[in-house]
């Protein structure tokens, strides 16, 4: 058998309506290199999943009896993967053409990549803002679906974060990419223990991207590569609970990250949580 170069690792959580589109356009588009496809079931039942795994039988499949959460589902992924490099994608993701080869040579190519994010597109090709800044206050009052950004869209704080004045077509560092598409070598995401798994879903790739920046290594999009994303798929009417457990992550990112005093972090928390209630009354009206 030849040997793995790259592991694809994907979770799923009721998603095989669309899981089908991915694994048809990886197995299209991916021709060039060895691969594996590591598919971790959260869902506590998905029947179009049986009919995914006869078409394709030779993807590895990890059934958990409940929703683990992003973080650690994509770490039961990684280690039992036997590829040196690691591709984490969404099951709402459809691979154009060469998109992962030219991925895969980029990071070889260079030992002080850490993360590799490609061009994120719509579906009608517009651009996904995928790379942006770390998140601060600010940003998290105006970030790309807050209320703020739609009475102001133009305001300096969304444009910094969602790094609107920088074109998206030329290969720089950046602070995080979107853990829609991203990919690291297997070593250096043994060497930073994984994905946190305090984070159920939601901001595990920013402090992903945070920890590779600690560990001085760099974060690169790369938009000589691209992709689609179904964002509407992932981001579709929230639950209360994982509303909650997003803004449960957003307190420990901040805790972990800004050492502030007693009373500012209440403060920053206090904000934090007046979101989380807004966000699910404006989920009920919907």
């Amino acid at each position: 058998m030849d040997p793995v170069d790259l592991s694809i690792i994907i979770v799923n959580y009721h998603h095989s309506h669309i899981l089908s589109d991915c694994l048809e356009s990886v197995h299209k588009t991916v021709e060039k290199i060895q691969f594996e496809i590591i598919l971790v079931d959260n869902s506590s039942k998905d029947d179009g999943l049986k009919s995914i795994l006869k078409r394709y039988p030779k993807t590895q499949y990890i059934k958990n009896s409940k929703n683990t959460g992003f973080s650690r589902a994509n770490n039961q992924g990684a280690k039992i993967a036997s590829g040196d490099f690691l591709l984490f994608i969404n099951p709402d993701t459809i691979m154009i053409e060469k998109a992962v080869e030219s991925m895969l040579n980029h990071i070889r190519s260079d030992s002080s990549i850490g993360v590799l994010g490609p061009k994120v597109l719509n579906s009608d090709k517009t651009i996904q803002y995928s790379c942006r800044k770390f998140p601060t206050i600010w940003s998290g009052l105006f970030n790309r679906y807050s209320l703020a950004t739609r009475f102001f869209p133009n305001n300096r704080h969304s444009r910094d974060y969602l790094m609107l004045d920088y074109d998206h077509n030329s290969i720089r560092s950046v602070d995080w990419v979107s853990g829609c598409c991203m990919m690291i070598s297997k070593l250096t995401f043994k060497k930073i223990n994984g994905f946190d798994e305090n984070y159920f879903l939601f901001i595990e790739d920013v402090d992903l991207c945070q920890v590779m920046k600690q560990k001085g290594l760099r974060v690169i999009y790369f938009p000589n590569a691209k992709i689609f994303h179904k964002i509407s798929s992932s981001n579709a009417r929230l639950t209360p609970r994982l509303i909650i457990k997003r803004h449960q992550g957003m307190i420990y990112y901040n805790q972990k990250y800004r050492k502030v005093n007693f009373i500012i972090q209440h403060t920053i928390n206090s904000i934090i949580m007046a979101r989380c209630l807004l966000q699910i009354l404006m989920n009920i009206v919907k």
